[in-house]
């Protein structure tokens, strides 16, 4: 995917499931570190860290505190509830809510989203947000919101316990971007199944473009 003429370089790296650092100029924001996710522990000159819901497998409390003391200059948003167990650790994190607008470093970062798709009505739905980054990434965490504006990266969940393919595929054509990330493939044995439906049945358009091998790529 290329550029548009004056605007800069895009690039991204995945640490596994829902966990992706994006980078532009001088900013470094980092999203969704969580439990199944490895490799983000040694970042460094991190601008933001963006964390859409406090489910363990998108915020990895352990961790995210010695993340943070060794890139002091980042800032960590958060929803509303997972801000509070933040602020719990130390952490003074700002609360992201839907409609907000942040700045990482000239980095715009604009907040999409309530709650947490619904996983059983049984299960309590808690607070996520999604994050568009700079305008042209947008991270939903495990929501299936569509952003009123045009996206150019969307990291999809390709499989979860809240979702059949089929709302995977139909949330994919809603928001019809340019490139689609998968996302959230720690829970499936063999995430490539859900990957080719995604490739055959999403817009002609949409590039889907895998970096579960964890190598930066621009964009």
């Amino acid at each position: 995917m290329g550029t548009d003429e004056g605007s800069t370089a895009v690039r991204a790296q995945k640490f596994g499931h829902s966990c992706l650092l994006i980078e532009e100029g001088d900013a470094r924001v980092l999203l969704d570190p969580g439990t199944f996710s490895r490799g983000f522990e040694e970042l460094r000159g991190l601008t933001a860290v963006l964390v859409t819901h406090q489910h363990p497998d998108h915020l990895d409390p352990e961790r995210i505190v010695p993340l943070l003391a060794a890139n002091p200059h980042a800032r960590v948003y958060a929803d509303e509830a997972t801000a509070t167990r933040l602020d719990e650790l130390g952490l003074s994190p700002v609360v992201a809510r839907a409609g907000e607008h942040f700045d990482a470093d000239g980095l715009a970062i604009e907040v999409f989203g309530h709650d947490h798709a619904v996983i059983h009505p049984d299960v309590p739905v808690v607070p996520n947000v999604g994050y568009l980054v700079g305008g042209r990434v947008f991270h939903p965490g495990d929501q299936l919101t569509v952003p009123d504006k045009p996206v150019e990266v969307l990291a999809i969940p390709a499989v979860a316990p809240w979702m059949k393919i089929g709302e995977a595929v139909d949330y994919l054509r809603a928001v019809a971007p340019r490139t689609a990330i998968p996302i959230h493939e720690a829970v499936a044995a063999v995430p490539q199944m859900y990957y080719g439906l995604l490739a055959r049945l999403g817009p002609e358009d949409t590039h889907l473009l895998v970096l579960d091998d964890g190598e930066p790529v621009d964009l």
